[in-house]
């Protein structure tokens, strides 16, 4: 089967104001010194890629970061032109632009608007003051609700709002009084992210020092369970573990990550998928720029996915999809009828303890389990497939 052209792009802008206390992305923080060197090298990665797979028109167009919202207006542009001309765009493209609520004003809205954008999507993390506080932003609740009202007078076709859960200090019942405090707005589709201690993060150095208080682990799937029905009961679809929308709101690029589909990047510490590899840039922005600058590859790793990891994988992503699945139909039409059985075997056991639903050809992780997946994917890890005919999309 040959595969379909790859039309999603990621550009990630790693310029932020602070580093938050949770934070592990590859951030450059407070100097925009570096910023306009730093998109003629994103422009000049695009061109590369273009060049080695010359595929498009692009469907969806991410610009993460980082706080991409800390470039100007013709900045972003910049970037957004230089992939319209080296791949096109189609007719109905979803283009994203992560924001800050403290980086924005109605006017910059409107000139992200002007600048392509028809998506903006804002990290707000909490809507409660003392949460935001711990967390190390810089805005309040009304700051969100302020620029989640200038984003339509803007235009943007869709607002969707970040925010976390299982916090410092958090209790089941601030966690309901926050997001029912957002809901009042409407926005058009919501994130919700139980919180991660990573490495080498403010967070990670206090709980070391025994410093960091959280909520048992009970509280936390509580707040997951309350944030399931209030959303639901408010009309909001629950259509992957982390993420809702109202009806025709949908992310478009985060659903090509969940179907596995190919996908370019481009920017420090960026990671790409065009089969069969998986990259990731290096990280360091004046690295990056010196690299690119100098006509090198940014890329610091390189895996070669075979077909038993691409599998895994797409089994994996697929059932984050709790309203549509994992599609076993896509899965022989892309690995063979012995991929598609092999997935099936591996099934049957979770289907009889209640972990996972088969309908319709597909397999589906009920909702109540979102927290539970990671025990639901191990079972399809490392699957023994025999080599197929068909070549994996």
């Amino acid at each position: 089967m040959e595969r379909a052209a790859t039309r999603h792009l990621y550009l990630h802008v790693p310029f932020c104001p602070t580093k938050c206390s949770y934070c592990a992305f590859v951030t450059h923080v407070g100097s925009l010194k570096l910023a306009d060197r730093y998109i003629d090298a994103v422009c000049r990665e695009m061109d590369r890629a273009a060049a080695l797979r010359p595929c498009g028109p692009l469907d969806t167009v991410y610009i993460g970061g980082g706080t991409p919202s800390m470039l100007e207006p013709a900045q972003i542009e910049r970037l957004l032109r230089r992939s319209r001309e080296l791949w096109g765009w189609a007719a109905d493209a979803e283009i994203s632009l992560e924001a800050h609520p403290a980086t924005v004003d109605e006017a910059r809205l409107h000139g992200y608007r002007a600048a392509g954008v028809t998506r903006l999507s804002m990290g707000a993390e909490s809507m409660r003051h003392g949460e935001l506080a711990e967390l190390g932003r810089s805005h309040g609740p009304e700051t969100v609700l302020r620029v989640l009202g200038a984003a339509r007078r803007a235009g943007f076709k869709s607002v969707g709002v970040d925010l976390m859960y299982g916090l410092p200090g958090q209790s089941v019942e601030s966690w309901r009084r926050g997001l029912g405090s957002l809901l009042e707005a409407r926005p058009d589709h919501i994130s919700l992210y139980p919180l991660s201690i990573e490495p080498r993060t403010v967070f990670a150095h206090r709980e070391r020092r025994g410093l960091l208080t959280l909520p048992p682990d009970g509280d936390v799937a509580a707040m997951y369970d309350r944030a399931c029905r209030l959303l639901r009961s408010s009309g909001y679809e629950h259509y992957e573990i982390a993420n809702w929308s109202l009806p025709g709101r949908r992310c478009r690029h985060n659903l090509a990550y969940w179907h596995n589909h190919e996908f370019f990047a481009a920017g420090v510490g960026a990671h790409a998928y065009l089969h069969p590899h998986r990259t990731v840039n290096l990280s360091g922005t004046r690295r990056y720029i010196e690299r690119i600058e100098a006509g090198e590859s940014p890329v610091a790793e390189r895996e070669t996915l075979d077909v038993p990891a691409a599998l895994g994988e797409t089994v994996v992503l697929g059932l984050r999809l709790l309203q549509e699945g994992l599609d076993l139909a896509d899965v022989r039409d892309r690995f063979g009828a012995a991929a598609s059985s092999a997935v099936r075997e591996a099934a049957l056991p979770l289907i009889a303890r209640g972990l996972l639903v088969s309908r319709d050809e597909r397999l589906i992780l009920p909702e109540r389990l979102g927290l539970l997946g990671n025990e639901v994917w191990q079972r399809f890890v490392g699957l023994n497939v025999p080599p197929a005919p068909a070549q994996v999309a």
